[in-house]
């Protein structure tokens, strides 16, 4: 197969998951890194061996013999970055959230379209067994009319950079200027984005939500700037509905836990993958994820007269699947199914479409802001009226100002 020559922008802690993706493709080599903190992207150079590295993305951006760009930095760096990366010619993947506004995903995906360059989301989520099987039965119609469905996770404490064993890395998570937002965009994304995907990207009509800042900083002197819960429902077309919870801090614990319900039957599915797949968790062949971070599935309903309850085992499936069936590696991580989109095995209408995914879920996601601050349900017009830009498009650190909108 053909190789495909990556370079990484930003090489924090994320880039290391990247890293132990690309090690699993043996057609991809990483040949250039870009990061703003000198010693960092050094240290990260010597560990991968990566020749090329560049303070400055800007300067990597000039080279002619890369193929994809992988971008890694944090959330409201997204869309400057990516843009300017779409916009020198480049093909880009772009870490999870796509952004932490509607009005920044919509300026992403607009780019990717105008630039005619290839653009995709990391959602892990997607590619489990436990979507392939979910998407198998919705179309198959097991479910009969299908009409409510909920999407739910209570952390008691899981806050980046903040609680417990969760406390490392930079206090730039709970900063509003660079995350934007919390836990409704950080893992939210791969619940609702699964969700969302498995429910055929309906047509949000509104959404009626809150957001809650009630659980302190447990570390003194700093502060936490974005949500710790937000709650939501919303109506979409067709009469269906969906009811949303993401907490990363609150008095309950429940694991990622999502259903959706007809009126033949109903999909319960948990520990919905927010690590980024198997491999950026160091499983490699023959390797499992521990029983209780396994994804799991269940349908209960009728099926031909009779009332059912039964696990899907969706993990033992994948795992299966992945050692004997070759073709369910194009489905089986998102960086794999990036690569076989790169060299053409996959066309538009044969991939995920992760992009306009994570473009429904910003919808979604700003509507519970904008609902939160004036206090009743939004249509999703004046959601995509409403919505703003949260990037952060001048950005000033201890290695100087860098203005991204310059770069185009």
């Amino acid at each position: 197969m053909k190789e495909i020559r990556i370079a990484i922008i930003g090489t924090g802690s994320i880039s290391h998951r990247h890293m132990k993706v690309w090690a699993n493709i043996p057609q991809v080599k990483v040949v250039a890194a870009a990061e703003i903190d000198e010693k960092k992207l050094r240290r990260w150079a010597e560990q991968y061996q990566v020749d090329n590295i560049y303070v400055d993305f800007r300067d990597m951006l000039k080279r002619d013999d890369i193929d994809a760009i992988d971008v890694c930095v944090h959330n409201n760096l997204h869309a400057p970055i990516c843009i300017a990366v779409m916009k020198a010619g480049f093909n880009c993947y772009c870490e999870k959230p796509m952004s932490a506004s509607y009005y920044d995903s919509r300026l992403m995906l607009d780019c990717a379209r105008d630039c005619g360059v290839k653009f995709a989301v990391q959602i892990s989520s997607l590619f489990s067994e436990q979507t392939r099987t979910g998407l198998k039965l919705m179309k198959a119609g097991v479910l009969g009319d299908v009409y409510h469905a909920r999407s739910v996770i209570a952390n008691y404490r899981r806050r980046p950079s903040m609680d417990g064993p969760y406390n490392r890395g930079t206090p730039d998570f709970m900063a509003k200027a660079m995350a934007g937002h919390g836990q409704s965009i950080d893992t939210g994304i791969y619940h609702l984005g699964q969700m969302l995907f498995l429910l055929g990207l309906p047509e949000l009509k509104g959404v009626f939500g809150k957001e809650y800042h009630k659980i302190p900083s447990p570390i003194k002197g700093r502060t936490v700037e974005v949500e710790d819960m937000c709650a939501g429902l919303a109506e979409f077309e067709n009469d269906l509905t969906l009811d949303i919870q993401e907490a990363n801090a609150c008095n309950v614990n429940l694991p990622p836990t999502s259903y959706i319900t007809g009126s033949k039957g109903a999909l319960t599915w948990w520990n919905i993958d927010e690590v980024g797949g198997d491999w950026s968790m160091g499983q490699g062949p023959g390797k499992y994820l521990p029983e209780n971070m396994q994804p799991g599935m269940r349908f209960t309903g009728e099926y031909h007269g009779m009332h059912i309850d039964c696990d899907l085992k969706t993990y033992y499936n994948q795992m299966q699947n992945r050692c004997y069936d070759p073709e369910v590696m194009t489905w089986y991580d998102n960086q794999m199914h990036w690569y076989k989109y790169l060299i053409g095995e996959l066309d538009e209408s044969q991939r995920y479409p992760t992009p306009e995914i994570a473009l429904n879920v910003s919808l979604l996601t700003d509507g519970i802001f904008i609902s939160s601050r004036e206090g009743r349900f939004v249509t999703a017009d004046e959601i995509k009226e409403k919505s703003c830009s949260l990037a952060m498009w001048k950005q000033e650190t201890p290695w100087g100002v860098f203005d991204y909108e310059a770069t185009w």
